[in-house]
């Protein structure tokens, strides 16, 4: 127990250090253009940018942009006659309502007057955030989250160092890693809010990086220490009595061996992500260092683009439809490869059905197109001569043909490569069983359902966590390859989407990053939500 009360003690004085974002007065919001100490405010824009809009439009029904339309003409000073044109007959007793709720807001906002200065404490920040809630009736969810996070990573702290006062066992590691990983998040999403009440309630155009505080960056740099201790910790109690010194040094070969290849992760897999701060920029490539940042709007964007959801769609329904596929046919092309007596056979088998694999994508796409063409397609010549079809079929003009070409054409591609590994764990078997099996009367088939089968079950729910995720990928190449502009709803994916929004559509990388984020969320969510499920159920899982 002594050995262990240095950890203790440390990570608990790490986790009661957090508590001095309290006497950091420096959360410092952006200048406002024009103004050189504090921040103006235009009361007019204000209560445009209010909840006005929504309830009148809700309340009567009427569209909003022609309830906002309406709004900013009666503020502009325009005459009721000319608002009037604008409207149908049924719609001018807006104008009414509009114009006395938004004088009344207007009276509202004046009487809250100016802001005198752009540097706040921990409670100056949580007071502004509380007055943009009340004034400004707009930017409501970031103000709420300003206050969140920054009560939460103090009461976070102060529950992790209890924790580890108190908790005199190894179970405490676990929750402690876990709430500094939550204030770690936290600290980052108070960051964006304050961006997005700076732009959005105060009124500030740009927000560039000198422009952020120390205050989140104290906190998050104190949690990260705190989940690193916390994880050193963790591994120490984990492999005492386990691993030893005297068997480091025995397999120090082994241990250099692998410095390249965790450098080599560490470079090409971990670095890269320092992109995804291009998520919450506006991000110009001239701009170098001089970038505005523009909190999650993005992703706002992203989830309200009809283009993006579509794509989202199609990558669900393929990558399902790919995965499905790839399971029954590659575990049922491994059963019947493993019955084959032959071994000349079953090798020569298994080296054709492997070909395909290494074929580049523009190959495969280009006999696809070529087997299923309505001029001399070997499908549509096939389909016509035995009475099938009348005429021939352009799979390529309907879009509701897309997703099935793409999920045969990775069959074809795939199905060998992918039997790989359900042979090998089929070889693991014990012979033993299917003797036992023969002399019991037990034909191929049964042999095959209530032997091979559950003996290759732990690799099948091992593969099955991976691929699930990877719902997210449901491929690039095939579907760059097939697509035309007739079966464009059908055939964007993620992929193509992303490289139409960052090179070619007005060349915006942070929708690119935005939408690559999005994936490793959902991808890391599917994958951790199989994981458990195995575990529920007593299978195999990946951890």
């Amino acid at each position: 127990m002594n050995k262990r009360k240095p950890y203790y003690i440390v990570i608990a004085a790490l986790c009661f250090a957090t508590i001095i974002s309290c006497f950091l007065p420096y959360l410092h919001l952006p200048e406002q253009e024009g103004v050189s100490v504090g921040y103006t405010f235009d009361s007019t824009k204000a209560a445009l940018e209010s909840n006005i809009i929504n309830d009148v439009a809700k309340e009567t029904g009427i569209a909003k942009k022609i309830v906002y339309n309406t709004a900013k003409n009666i503020v502009n000073g325009k005459d009721r006659q000319s608002i009037e044109n604008r409207l149908k007959e049924n719609e001018y007793f807006i104008i009414d309502i509009l114009t006395q709720r938004m004088d009344d807001m207007v009276v509202e906002l004046d009487e809250f007057g100016d802001i005198e200065t752009r540097h706040f404490s921990y409670f100056g920040i949580i007071k502004l955030s509380a007055s943009v809630i009340k004034q400004f009736n707009q930017d409501i969810i970031n103000a709420f989250l300003v206050i969140f996070t920054l009560i939460m990573t103090v009461v976070l702290s102060f529950t992790s160092g209890f924790i580890m006062l108190f908790k005199k066992n190894i179970s405490a590691y676990k929750p402690v890693k876990i709430l500094s990983l939550l204030n770690i998040v936290m600290s980052f999403t108070g960051i964006l809010a304050i961006n997005s009440i700076s732009i959005g309630a105060l009124q500030v155009e740009k927000f560039y990086s000198e422009n952020w505080g120390i205050g989140f960056y104290v906190i998050a740099a104190i949690n990260f220490l705190v989940l690193i201790i916390a994880i050193i910790g963790n591994m120490h109690e984990k492999w005492t009595g386990i691993v030893t010194f005297k068997m480091i040094l025995r397999q120090k070969q082994l241990i250099i061996m692998t410095i390249p290849f965790i450098l080599y992760t560490l470079l090409f897999s971990f670095g890269p992500l320092t992109g995804w701060i291009m998520a919450f920029q506006n991000y110009k490539p001239a701009a170098r260092a001089n970038q505005v940042w523009i909190a999650w709007d993005k992703f706002v964007y992203l989830l309200s683009d009809k283009d993006f959801l579509m794509a989202f769609r199609n990558t669900v329904a393929m990558s399902l439809i790919n995965l499905v596929f790839s399971f029954v046919f590659a575990i049922g092309f491994a059963l019947l490869l493993n019955e084959v007596v032959n071994i000349k056979s079953k090798k020569f088998v298994q080296t054709v059905s492997y070909l395909p694999h290494f074929l580049s994508w523009i190959i495969v796409a280009a006999i696809v197109r070529n087997v299923l063409s309505v001029d001399g397609g070997i499908i549509n010549e096939l389909l016509v001569s035995w009475g099938i079809l009348d005429a021939p079929i352009n799979y390529f003009a309907d879009g509701k043909y897309f997703w099935w070409i793409v999920g045969l054409a990775v069959v074809w591609k795939e199905t060998g490569w992918n039997s790989i590994i359900y042979l090998a764990s089929i070889t693991s078997i014990n012979p033993d069983l299917y003797e036992a099996a023969s002399i019991d009367g037990a034909g191929r088939f049964k042999k095959m359902l209530h032997i091979t089968l559950p003996g290759i079950k732990p690799t099948i729910f091992i593969l099955l966590i991976i691929n699930l995720g990877m719902i997210m990928n449901s491929g690039f190449e095939a579907q760059y390859q097939l697509k035309n502009d007739l079966i464009k709803n059908t055939a964007e994916v993620i992929d193509t989407y992303v490289l139409n929004k960052s090179f070619f559509q007005g060349a915006d990388f942070s929708i690119g990053t935005a939408a690559g984020i999005f994936k490793s969320v959902i991808s890391i969510i599917l994958v951790s939500v199989a994981n458990r499920t195995a575990k529920a159920f007593d299978q195999e899982r990946l951890y």
